[in-house]
């Protein structure tokens, strides 16, 4: 693995970040001069707020410098290229360099997954860092997370503008459970992006599965504090839980369970309250797990064997 990639903000698993924060370096970078330090002000804010995942107030800095330039084509081809990144597709930027990765686009704008594959491992084959980045993306998406991370590694190879493909290749050995190799690549993309949630949180993930629940702990609360969300919130309160801190487990996702109202969330707050004693509420969350799951048999065999105590403490009036 290489070591000597720079620093980058394009860390985020959903593709549009990626292609938007990297959209928007390229234009900063290949544009010969802005017009004024105004437009030059207003360039590095879009830029900011594109990396943050605010795409709308991206686009108004970039209509704030289209205002003063009109004629600005880098900026206007640029919110072009934002607009559709943030639908999902492969920019037009991109594809019209490289006839495969067009040939991609249309096969998946009919829903030809297997044309897809074929041009874009055929693109790939190039070994640009976009060609890769989009056949990697296509492999992970399709959960054969082996053959994602040759492609990421060839994106990795081919640039040293990027170290995104590094939180990619993080992401596929967590899924493949390969824990040891996905926790020193996070911890190299974390070198070069110090202020992105999700890599902690991800890394959090793998910190818990290897029983490292001191430094899980810490991840996790480094990514609320940069990025408070309810998914972050979770994951904080399924660590406590697994650390064994029933109580603490308890008070984190009695504050979300009313935001989302999943199965999981409920299933670890009744085990929570089931580990210190507290069956009545055990059985609560359990009854609401079943009722939003898919038919979890552990979850009915907790159901039935804490309805069992409950009848055997009033049977014996305790």
């Amino acid at each position: 693995m290489s070591q000597n990639k720079p620093k980058s903000l394009c860390y985020n698993p959903n593709m549009k970040k990626v292609l938007l924060c990297i959209a928007v370096s390229f234009a900063i970078s290949t544009s010969a001069v802005w017009a004024n330090e105004i437009t030059d002000d207003y360039m590095d804010i879009a830029a900011s707020y594109a990396v943050s995942g605010n795409y709308a107030t991206a686009e108004e800095y970039l209509n704030k410098i289209l205002s003063l330039e009109p004629g600005n084509k880098e900026v206007a081809n640029l919110k072009i290229f934002l607009q559709q990144a943030q639908k999902g597709s492969i920019p037009s930027a991109i594809a019209s360099s490289d006839s495969k990765l067009l040939q991609a686009q249309n096969a998946y704008k009919t829903g030809n997954k297997q044309s897809q594959m074929m041009f874009l491992t055929q693109a790939a084959a190039s070994g640009g860092y976009w060609q890769n980045m989009f056949a990697g993306h296509f492999f992970r998406k399709e959960k054969q997370y082996s053959k994602a991370l040759q492609y990421y590694q060839a994106a990795l190879n081919a640039t040293t503008q990027s170290s995104a493909p590094l939180l990619y290749i993080g992401i596929c050995y967590f899924e493949m459970k390969n824990y040891n190799e996905a926790y020193p690549i996070l911890t190299q993309f974390i070198a070069y992006n110090q202020q992105e949630s999700y890599a902690y949180a991800m890394r959090a993930r793998v910190a818990t599965e290897l029983g490292r629940y001191n430094d899980a702990e810490t991840d996790v609360i480094t990514a609320i504090a940069l990025e408070d969300t309810i998914e972050y919130r979770y994951l904080e309160g399924l660590i406590l839980f697994r650390r064994g801190n029933y109580k603490k487990a308890q008070t984190s996702l009695e504050k979300i369970a009313s935001q989302i109202q999943t199965s999981d969330v409920y299933k670890f707050l009744g085990l929570s309250y089931y580990a210190t004693g507290d069956l009545n509420n055990a059985l609560l969350n359990f009854d609401k797990a079943i009722i939003l799951s898919n038919d979890d048999v552990e979850l009915k065999t907790k159901y039935n064997e804490i309805k069992s105590k409950l009848r055997n403490q009033m049977q014996s009036g305790v």
